[in-house]
């Protein structure tokens, strides 16, 4: 008997694209009207960005075991919301018409949600998602359910998925296990089975309840944007903005690309030159 295709998923959150310190290709192009059309060239921080986001993706490619056209194991991706950066508080840092980062964002997400055999998207936060609007187009464009909140039955593994959630603000904090009791309370009010996992974005922090609880496990998710000049100016003390995402592979966790470091933000000691 044929051996039962296993369930790869793939949790990302964040992305912000159309931000100057967000993930962006290599090259992309703006201003579509045909006089005014230019191609932008991503910058130090978008072209680190791209290339821990072609290695997570490519890790994923492996881990689905696509060759060819064939494939060992089938695939869902969820993306926690924040798709693009959108334009808010007289913000410089970002591609300034919506056409394009929506755009943008549909070239980045494509080549992912089309190996997928389902795919969902979480809304964001209002200011950047123009009250939903640019991510219900952005997953209508590219055929995934959309919704505020998901509660997933993947193959088994229940997981329950949305943008907001907590992070403990300070690297000695954490606000995990609250939000896993908090769920655990909901899902058990309406009769429901716990969820093995839970996945939130938005604070670009990665938290992590661990063992705490021993029938739920809550990540607060890592993000796809480095510190914007407001993020340098609210957390300076900590110069470092997660990257990356996360697997599970059946039932089982993969952490392995929670957080790309190296990234040309970080803090760094320089010599003074005497």
């Amino acid at each position: 008997m044929a051996e039962k295709p296993t369930v790869v998923t793939m949790i990302i959150s964040d992305t912000h694209i159309g931000g100057s310190t967000a993930i962006a290709p290599p090259e992309y192009t703006i201003h579509r009207r045909r006089n005014e059309e230019q191609t932008v060239h991503a910058n130090q921080m978008q072209q680190w960005l791209w290339s821990c986001w072609t290695e997570c993706t490519e890790y994923a490619r492996h881990l689905i075991g696509i060759k060819g056209r064939s494939r060992k194991n089938r695939f869902v991706v969820c993306h926690l919301g924040d798709v693009v950066d959108g334009i808010h508080h007289d913000n410089t840092q970002l591609v300034n018409e919506m056409t394009d980062q929506m755009d943008i964002a549909k070239s980045i997400l494509a080549p992912l949600v089309d190996m997928a055999d389902a795919s969902y998207l979480t809304y964001g936060t209002n200011v950047h998602t123009g009250q939903m609007q640019y991510e219900q187009e952005i997953a209508n464009a590219l055929g995934m359910e959309h919704d505020f909140q998901f509660s997933l039955d993947v193959d088994g593994c229940v997981i329950d998925i949305a943008h907001h959630g907590r992070a403990g603000r300070r690297p000695w904090t954490s606000a995990a296990a609250g939000i896993v009791a908090e769920v655990g309370i909901d899902y058990s009010q309406l009769g429901l089975k716990l969820p093995r996992y839970v996945f939130r974005g938005h604070n670009h922090l990665v938290d992590d309840s661990g063992a705490k609880y021993p029938d739920t496990q809550y990540i607060a998710m890592p993000s796809w944007q480095l510190k914007t000049s407001h993020g340098q100016r609210v957390a300076v003390n900590q110069s470092r903005s997660d990257i990356g995402g996360v697997f599970l592979i059946g039932d089982r966790l993969d952490l392995s690309r929670l957080r790309y470091t190296a990234a040309p933000d970080n803090r760094r000691i320089r010599k003074v030159d005497l």
